[in-house]
C-alpha cells in the first residue's frame, strides 16, 4: 500500500491554489510582501516580552516602528535577490530577527541591559551564560509570537514563490539593498532622514528610554551612530604634552615607600541591602565590612552600572579612564584593548612587583584572559587554575570562601618586591529568584511590603552577599596578623537586580520610579552607591583623602596609591586634582558632585576623556612612556 504524505498534498494544494488565477497570485505576493513588517513586529514583541509593552509602542511612536521596519525589508530582499527562494530568505530572516530581540530580553533579565550592536564581539562567549539562562524562562506571549512566525513561515513553504527575476539581476539586487541597508543604518547623512519618521539620528544616552520608546529594531539602529568616534577636539600630541605636564612626578616620589603586597578584590553586586526601607534582617549581612570599616577608610563608590556590566568599573578601578564616554553597554576589553595600555598593575609591575588576576569563573569571559597581559597582569587564573580548594553549596557558582582561600595562598608565596593581585568574585552573581536552597539561608529577613517573590530574592542576595562579607572578614584576619606590609583595597561593582522594574526597590519606596531619568539626586545615589574599604596591617604615615566621600570607581585606585605613599604617576596626580574638583561625575545618569563651578568641572571631564581616548582609540601619545617594561 502506498504511503500518503498529507502534507504534502496540502502543500500541492496551497500550489495549485495560488498560482490557478491572477487574482490568487496577486494574494500570494500580497502575504509574502507583507511577511517582513510582521516580521518587525514580531521582533519587537519579542524583545518587549509583553503584549502591553507592544501595544503602548506601537500607539506612542509608530514612526520608530516603520523605522525598524525598512531595516526588515532590506535585508529581506537582500535575501530573496541572493537565494531567489522566498521561503529560504523567509527562514533566514526570521532566525535573525527572532534570535536578535531574545538576546535582548534575557540579557535585560540578566543584567537590567540591552543588547547593543557592540555585544555581538560576546558572541564567543555565549556559552558562558548557560547558567544565568537556566534560571529564566520566555514569557507565554513569546512563545505565541515564535508560533506564529513558524506558522506564517510553514505557509511560504507551502505557497513556495520564487521571485520571477533571472539570476543576472538578482547579482546586481543583493550588493545594491545591502550597500542601501549599510547606508540607512551607517551614514550620516542618511540618519539625518529618520526625522522624517519622528526619529532624532543622535544616539540617545538613556538606553532604557530609547529601547522603550523606540522599540529594539530602531533602538539598535540608533546605536550605530556611538560606532563612530572621530577625534576630540584638542586631540594631538603637543596639546597633551602641555596639559599633563603640570601632573609629572616630584622628584620626592615613591620616598619611604614599603613595597606592600597589593590585592584589589572586586566582590560581585556587593552591597547593603539594609537601606531598603521597612525590612528587617535576623543578623547584619555586612558585619564584617562595618568592623573593619569602623578602624580604616571606607565610604561608598558611585558605579557607572546597574545590576549588570562588572567589565566597566573593574575596567575603571584598574586603568583609571573612564567609560562615561564610551557607549552604553560597552565592553572595554572586548572593544578596545588590543595592545599594552597604562593600568595601574602595569605601574607596580614596572617597580618589580609580580602581577597576577584571579576569577572563580571562566577566565575567558569578557576575553579578560586575552585582556589582562595587555594590562601588565602577567598571569590570569580561572576557576580551573585555582591552587584553593572549591568549595560549593546549593548555589550555581564557587563559594567566595574559594576566593578568601586563594587569596591567602598567592599571598604567602614568595615575591622578591611584591605582588599586586587583582580578584574577582562570583557567588553573590544573580539571578537570585530561587538561586539557593532555603535550608542554606542564614539570614532571615522580613518585611510587610514585600512579594513572596521579593522576600524569595533578598534571602538568597543576603546568603551571598553574608558569604562574600564572611571572605572579607577571612582576608582581613590573616593580613592583619601578616608581617609583610600589605593592602587591601574591596569594593562591590554594582547593586544586584533583585527583580524586574527595579523591583524591590520600588516596592521598599527606596525609589519613587521605575523610569531612571526621573530619579531623584538622592534616589540616583541610593541605586549605584557601593561600599568599599582599604586597609593596611600597617602605619602608611598619610591621611586618606577621601574619608565618607562618595568616589567614581577611576578615583579608587588613585586614593589608595596616595594613601600608601606609592611612586606618582602622571595619571595618579591627575585623578587626585580631578577628585578635588569634583568626586563624583556620571553624566548617565546626570550625577556631579560639584555643581557650582561647571566649566571647572567641564574641563576636568574633557581632560579625562582625551586620555582615555589616547589609551584606548588614539595615537597612545601618554602610554608610550609607561611601557619600559612589559
Amino acid at each position: 500500500m502506498k504511503y500518503m504524505n498529507p502534507f504534502h498534498d496540502m502543500q500541492t494544494e496551497i500550489q495549485e491554489f495560488f498560482h490557478s488565477s491572477k487574482k490568487t497570485k496577486l494574494a500570494m505576493w500580497v502575504i509574502v510582501a507583507l511577511f517582513p513588517l510582521y516580521l518587525a513586529y514580531a521582533c519587537n514583541s519579542l524583545a518587549f516580552g509583553t503584549t502591553e509593552g507592544m501595544a503602548a509602542f506601537l500607539q506612542g511612536n509608530r514612526g520608530a516602528f516603520l523605522l525598524g521596519t525598512v531595516v526588515v525589508y532590506l535585508l529581506f530582499g537582500a535575501l530573496v535577490c541572493l537565494t531567489k527562494r522566498i521561503p529560504l530568505a523567509a527562514f533566514l530572516s526570521a532566525l535573525f530577527f527572532t534570535i536578535m530581540p531574545l538576546i535582548d530580553y534575557f540579557k535585560v533579565q540578566i543584567l537590567e541591559t540591552h543588547f547593543f550592536p557592540w555585544d555581538i564581539m560576546v558572541a564567543k562567549n555565549a556559552g558562558s551564560f548557560g547558567t544565568f539562562l537556566t534560571t529564566l524562562a520566555m514569557p507565554d506571549s513569546a512563545w505565541n509570537t515564535i508560533a506564529a512566525t513558524v506558522f506564517y513561515f510553514l505557509f511560504l513553504l507551502m505557497m513556495k514563490p520564487e521571485i520571477p527575476v533571472a539570476w543576472k539581476k538578482r547579482v546586481i539586487g543583493t550588493p545594491i539593498l545591502l550597500v542601501c541597508l549599510y547606508f540607512f543604518c551607517m551614514h550620516p547623512a542618511v540618519r539625518n532622514c529618520y526625522e522624517f519618521f519622528g526619529v532624532s539620528p543622535k544616539a540617545p544616552g538613556n538606553q532604557a528610554a530609547n529601547y522603550n520608546e523606540n522599540g529594539f529594531l530602531t533602538a539598535f539602529v540608533l546605536n550605530f551612530a556611538s560606532l563612530n568616534m572621530g577625534d576630540p577636539a584638542d586631540y594631538n600630541e603637543k596639546y597633551l604634552a602641555n596639559y599633563f605636564e603640570k601632573y609629572q612626578p616630584s622628584a620626592k616620589s615613591g620616598q619611604g615607600f614599603q613595597n606592600p603586597d597589593i590585592v584589589v578584590v572586586l566582590s560581585e553586586a556587593y552591597w547593603d541591602p539594609t537601606v531598603l526601607n521597612g525590612v528587617t534582617y535576623s543578623e547584619d549581612p555586612l558585619k564584617n565590612y562595618r568592623r573593619i570599616a569602623a578602624e580604616h577608610p571606607s565610604g561608598n563608590m558611585v558605579s557607572c552600572t546597574f545590576g549588570g556590566g562588572t567589565v566597566r568599573p573593574e575596567f575603571e578601578i584598574l586603568t583609571g579612564t573612564t567609560t562615561n564616554m564610551l557607549p552604553s553597554g560597552n565592553v572595554p576589553y572586548q572593544q578596545y584593548v588590543f595592545e599594552d595600555i597604562f593600568s595601574y598593575p602595569r605601574l607596580f609591575k614596572n617597580i618589580g612587583y609580580d602581577t597576577l588576576g584571579i576569577h572563580t569563573y571562566q577566565k575567558e569571559f569578557y576575553e579578560r584572559d586575552r585582556a589582562y597581559p595587555l594590562l601588565g597582569l602577567t598571569e590570569m587564573r580561572g576557576e580551573y587554575d585555582l591552587h584553593a580548594e572549591h568549595h560549593w553549596n546549593s548555589g550555581p557558582y564557587i563559594t567566595d570562601e574559594t576566593i578568601a582561600e586563594e587569596v591567602i595562598y598567592q599571598l604567602e608565596q614568595p615575591h622578591e618586591t611584591g605582588l599586586f593581585l587583582h580578584v574577582i568574585t562570583m557567588e553573590n552573581h544573580s539571578m537570585y529568584l530561587n538561586k539557593y536552597d532555603p535550608s542554606d539561608w542564614d539570614i532571615k529577613v522580613s518585611s510587610d511590603v514585600l512579594s513572596d517573590d521579593e522576600l524569595n530574592a533578598l534571602h538568597n542576595y543576603c546568603k551571598g552577599v553574608s558569604d562574600s562579607d564572611a571572605a572579607l572578614g577571612r582576608i582581613y584576619d590573616y593580613v592583619m596578623n601578616r608581617e609583610k606590609p600589605t593592602v587591601v583595597l574591596w569594593y562591590g561593582d554594582h547593586l544586584p537586580t533583585l527583580g524586574d522594574s527595579f523591583s524591590p526597590y520600588i516596592t521598599t519606596g527606596n525609589i519613587s520610579s521605575t523610569t531612571a531619568q526621573d530619579w531623584t539626586e538622592e534616589e540616583k545615589y541610593t541605586m549605584f552607591s557601593t561600599p568599599y574599604v582599604i586597609f593596611t596591617n600597617y602605619d602608611t604615615g598619610k591621611d586618606y583623602r577621601a574619608e565618607n566621600v562618595p568616589v567614581s570607581p577611576y578615583l579608587l585606585p588613585a586614593l589608595m596609591c596616595d594613601y600608601i605613599g606609592a611612586p606618582e604617576h602622571t595619571r595618579t596626580n591627575f585623578l587626585l586634582d580631578l577628585y578635588e574638583t569634583c568626586p563624583v561625575i556620571s553624566p548617565y545618569y546626570d550625577l556631579y558632585s560639584n555643581k557650582e563651578d561647571k566649566t571647572t568641572v567641564n574641563e576636568y571631564i574633557r581632560h579625562h576623556e582625551l586620555l582615555t581616548y589616547d589609551d584606548l582609540m588614539g595615537e597612545k601619545y601618554l602610554v608610550r612612556k609607561d611601557l619600559p617594561n612589559r
